[in-house]
């Protein structure tokens, strides 16, 4: 057996709403010992160690086991250590080898950790429903202009000594799913900028404030979250949450005003012991475990299936109506209960109603809107002015005309994105008189192969004329010898039957052939689009002679 991976968890998480630490076994199937007397014998080692009592948490899954044990959230970095020696236990056990012996400092290091008062403070800030933020660097009580600031090392203050009155929360929705948190997580932003509050958001980008990028890269995490909550100017929290955070780290906040989960399809299967699709749902469902709201897809069977799960109030959208959907599609108009609210045609990023993705983003997010209390009119405002450019939503749906033919950027990474993406181009291509479909695609090495022919299956039920396969950036090998994705990619296209299929070296490349190849009325659609070059190289022929 083997540690696939040892982490802290410093917020509700997969296996309980306590903080703690969790590893990833794996076992070599015939091989390795029967995980269940590796996991027994892990139990002992903890009971004999540990010095606090707290229920433990075993997942078994597919190949795997993880070992979560629950701690106070300023002893996981030494906890990490004491959990990895009760599962050096549990294997020598189990080999029938000498016990390896506890170091002493392990202890030692657990008990120097604990920050005096921590504790107190976090269940005063429960009771006073105030977000108490903790990380290396910082401990902060309450968000937005009206928050606490301690060293990370404390000293912190008596509860009884805190004026809690002036200290507020300010509404927080978080948003997850497999496709669309993003493009939900900024119309909602712009909703709020419409309402006249100051918008905070975090997502896969960066993190916004009213809009403007702050910091850019991956902040779908805790560390974003942070970054937003501790920003004295926000008025609303908008926090895309990605599933990898949850599974790494678990939640930064105890509870939110509301939660959305768009959408949970087959993407980073495997990953974290998350083998099949109503894993990843409980997964994702982590975030509405203690939402005051919880907005649910009731197009997604996968969140049907765990709807009746959480304490809050659950609220459905669907682009089908019928009974119980407080959200819906009626005679072309958004629908919020009996009230029609907005057009479809008036929202930009629906193409009509023909992005059918996003006619159910749009969907999300006037609910989500409401949940944290903005006005009708804001909603309304937000989704009439929300667009597919680059400037409202960069790498999504993003449509250029470049010299006579269009070119569709899109971040689609998985086989349902790509469904969506693929189908809106072929209606595009018909609206435009029938020209030629070109499509280049790169993904991540991360993918399995199923995953990878799922995609080349998606992209050739399209009918494209011509595929372009590309490598992505090194660092999105993820383990992958160079070329093997865009091989893999190239022979699922020509076993779908798509006959003109290439291969470039990057996603630049790519784009630079299927100009030259396409004429007036093709579309060409940039798929996982992911380097700023592209940007750059239609920008400087975006409708010039």
């Amino acid at each position: 057996m083997r540690i696939v991976d040892s982490r802290r968890m410093t917020g509700s998480n997969l296996y309980t709403r306590e903080s703690g630490v969790v590893i990833d076994l794996a076992f070599d199937a015939g091989l390795d010992a029967d995980p269940h007397a590796v996991v027994a014998a892990w139990r002992r080692a903890i009971a004999q160690a540990l010095p606090w009592p707290g229920e433990l948490h075993v997942r078994h899954y597919n190949g795997g086991v993880a070992l979560f044990v629950p701690g106070p959230l300023d002893t996981l970095m030494p906890l990490t250590d004491l959990n990895e020696w009760a599962v050096a236990c549990a294997e020598a056990e189990v080999g029938g080898h000498p016990l390896p012996v506890l170091d002493p400092s392990v202890l030692a290091s657990i008990a120097e950790a604990h920050v005096p008062g921590l504790a107190e403070l976090v269940i005063a800030a429960r009771e006073h429903d105030l977000p108490l933020l903790v990380d290396d660097e910082a401990i902060t009580l309450g968000t937005g202009p009206t928050q606490l600031r301690f060293g990370r090392q404390g000293p912190l203050p008596a509860a009884s000594e805190i004026a809690w009155s002036t200290l507020g929360r300010i509404p927080i929705g978080i948003i997850t799913g497999t496709n669309g948190k993003t493009t939900t997580t900024r119309l909602v932003a712009r909703m709020a900028r419409a309402a006249g509050r100051i918008p905070g958001i975090t997502s896969s980008d960066g993190v916004a404030i009213d809009e403007q990028l702050v910091h850019r890269g991956d902040f779908s995490g805790p560390e974003g979250t942070r970054l937003v909550l501790r920003h004295p100017g926000v008025e609303i929290a908008i926090l895309e949450t990605a599933r990898g955070g949850i599974l790494r780290r678990g939640l930064t906040v105890e509870r939110c005003d509301a939660a959305v989960i768009t959408n949970v399809t087959a993407d980073h299967l495997g990953d974290y012991g998350v083998d099949d699709v109503a894993t990843m749902a409980r997964a994702k469902a982590v975030v509405g475990r203690d939402a005051r709201t919880v907005i649910l897809n009731a197009d997604d069977p996968a969140l049907v299936a765990i709807g009746s799960s959480f304490t809050g109030e659950v609220v459905w959208f669907s682009r089908h109506p019928r009974p119980g959907i407080a959200w819906t599609v009626r005679d072309g108009q958004l629908v919020h209960g009996d009230r029609a609210l907005v057009a479809i045609d008036q929202i930009p990023i629906t193409f009509g109603g023909r992005a059918t993705y996003n006619v159910e983003n749009a969907l999300a997010a006037a609910a989500l809107g409401h949940a944290l209390g903005l006005p009708d009119e804001a909603i309304v405002a937000g989704l009439r002015g929300f667009t597919s450019s680059s400037q409202d939503n960069p790498g999504r749906g993003n449509l250029v005309d470049v010299r006579g033919v269009m070119v569709l950027l899109d971040f689609g990474h998985n086989p349902a994105a790509i469904r969506g993406v693929v189908a809106l181009a072929r209606e595009l291509v018909a609206e435009r008189g029938g020209g030629a479909l070109r499509v280049t695609i790169g993904m991540p090495g991360d993918r399995p192969d199923t995953e990878l022919r799922e995609v080349a299956r998606e992209i050739a039920a399209g009918a494209p004329a011509q595929v372009i396969v590309c490598e992505l950036a090194a660092a999105l090998l993820r383990g992958r010898a160079p070329g093997v994705v865009p091989d893999l990619l190239a022979a699922g296209l020509r076993d779908h039957g798509v006959a003109d299929v290439a291969v470039a070296a990057t996603e630049l490349d790519a784009v630079r052939r299927a100009l030259a190849d396409a004429h007036p009325g093709d579309l060409v659609v940039v798929l996982a689009h992911l380097d700023p070059a592209v940007d750059t190289l239609l920008a400087s022929r975006v409708l010039t002679a």
